[in-house]
């Protein structure tokens, strides 16, 4: 009976501590404020013409513990000053690293026969009850682009308004 009882703290132990060192690259529920963002240095922001604000974060910064994620970028979008879009995105590495954080966190989804993780190439969605989440690995311009979208399902026509608004701009610009 001590045996049992000792594995099965060493087990608690263990699931909490791996818990308590996850990366937490949220930083925050969706509708707060950017002011909520504590981080030294201050993160880079950009602000658009449609009350629209995109904080950039390097997640090493956020999960320094994190190596594996490295270079990927933490970007929060801010609309009327609420946190609407939450993305991560690793541009040019080709190790599917963002693939492998989306099935641990959201659920596995098969990839063809005989395809290899880093040579696949589309997108995958999942829903909860809060969240539409969207994983994308697309070719750029020499190299590879992986994505993880975040949208909250309680700001999701405002954020498709904001990105209407956005995109009608971007195309009268060309």
């Amino acid at each position: 009976i001590t045996k049992i009882t000792i594995t099965i703290l060493s087990l608690l132990i263990f699931i909490s501590a791996s818990v308590a060192y996850a990366c937490d690259f949220k930083m925050g529920q969706f509708g707060d404020s950017r002011e909520k963002i504590k981080l030294d240095p201050l993160p880079m922001s950009f602000l658009d013409p449609f009350n629209g604000e995109t904080i950039r974060i390097p997640l090493q910064q956020v999960c320094k513990d994190d190596e594996d994620l490295f270079g990927t970028q933490i970007m929060l979008l801010y609309v009327d000053k609420k946190l609407m879009q939450i993305r991560l995105e690793r541009p040019n590495y080709n190790d599917a690293k963002l693939m492998d954080l989306a099935m641990k966190e959201y659920g596995t989804f098969s990839l063809p026969a005989g395809v290899k993780k880093k040579d696949w190439r589309g997108n995958y969605q999942w829903e909860n009850t809060t969240e539409i989440i969207i994983y994308d690995y697309i070719d750029i311009h020499e190299g590879s682009l992986e994505i993880i979208e975040i949208n909250s399902k309680v700001y999701e026509k405002k954020l498709i308004k904001y990105h209407e608004k956005f995109g009608k701009w971007l195309d009268s610009q060309q």
